[in-house]
Formats: C-alpha cells, sequence, structure tokens
C-alpha cells in the first residue's frame, strides 16, 4: 500500500491512499508509515523545527536528506536549518547553515 501527504493552506496534515485518494484519519495507521520523503513542515516528526513564538508562516519549506538522518528548513528570517529527523522534540535549535 501507497501514500502521500499534504500541508494545507490551513496548516493541516493531511494523509492519503494510494491510488483511491481516501483520507487516513487513523493517527496508529499515520505513525506505522515510513515515508520515502519528506518536505512537510507539519506533522510530529518535525514539530520541533517550529521556534518558540513562531507563527505558521515562519517554517516555509523542509526536506530530509536521502540517508533521512537529518532535515533541512527554510524560514521568513532568511535562515536555513538543519536538524536531526525525525525531531520530536518542541523548540529544538538547528544548526544554522550559510
Amino acid at each position: 500500500m501507497s501514500w502521500f501527504q499534504v500541508s494545507t493552506g490551513a496548516y493541516k496534515r493531511q494523509v492519503h491512499e494510494v491510488p483511491l485518494g481516501k483520507q487516513i484519519t487513523d493517527p496508529a495507521l499515520i505513525e506505522k508509515i515510513t515515508w520515502a520523503t519528506w518536505t512537510s513542515i507539519l506533522g510530529d516528526e518535525v514539530i520541533g523545527i517550529w521556534p518558540r513564538n513562531a507563527e505558521k508562516a515562519d517554517v516555509n519549506c523542509a526536506c530530509v536528506t536521502h540517508a533521512g538522518l537529518n532535515i533541512v528548513t527554510g524560514d521568513d528570517f532568511g535562515l536555513v536549518k538543519l536538524f536531526d529527523f525525525p525531531c520530536t522534540e518542541k523548540f529544538v535549535s538547528g544548526y544554522f547553515m550559510l
């Protein structure tokens, strides 16, 4: 079975089954999925990429490395940050990249 996830304009994470497109809402099932790639800014796996007092639009993009060990983010402040993946602890200080 295959799935894909999207981040909506309302900052909600949705997971859908392929090819039917049926939305999966069972958190236990979603937790068991091993993703081939990750570009979402939403989800329990990336809760730590959000700085304290961040607004919803502050983190704009994310991408997990091919090895699946790190995630890189870009934000409204012009910063590119590197985090361990998954990043499940809130308010983690990422490594700034120049």
